[in-house]
């Protein structure tokens, strides 16, 4: 029979009391310290899923619930769109002409502009 390959996961202590303690329980109870730490880890995560799922429920409905019914709505989008159609566009430059004592500009100029 082919051996099953298991997901590995190599756990780091950062505190050494930790882990004697599970190698104390390991033997204590006659189980392996891989059982005893992943159904630690999975009582762990239930409970953290369990939090985040109620959490997420609250959000939920908080958006469910939610209506946007302000009635100046239409003209603030026309408002808006006003603004960003006839306002001048920050990104757009202009050419302004200045002295050019030392010909910096003729070093660096593009010769497709010229």
């Amino acid at each position: 029979m082919p051996a099953v390959r298991r997901p590995v996961l190599t756990l780091r202590f950062k505190r050494p009391r930790t882990h004697s303690r599970l190698r104390r329980v390991s033997k204590l109870i006659g189980s392996s310290m891989n059982d005893i730490a992943e159904t630690a880890i999975e009582r762990e995560l239930d409970f953290l899923a369990a939090d985040l799922e109620e959490e997420l429920l609250e959000t939920v409905q908080a958006l469910r619930s939610w209506e946007y019914t302000d009635s100046a709505l239409k003209g603030d989008i026309a408002a808006f769109a006003e603004g960003e159609a006839y306002e001048r566009d920050p990104l757009r430059t202009s050419l302004i002409s200045t002295v050019d004592s030392a010909g910096v500009g003729e070093i660096f100029a593009d010769p497709v502009e010229r």
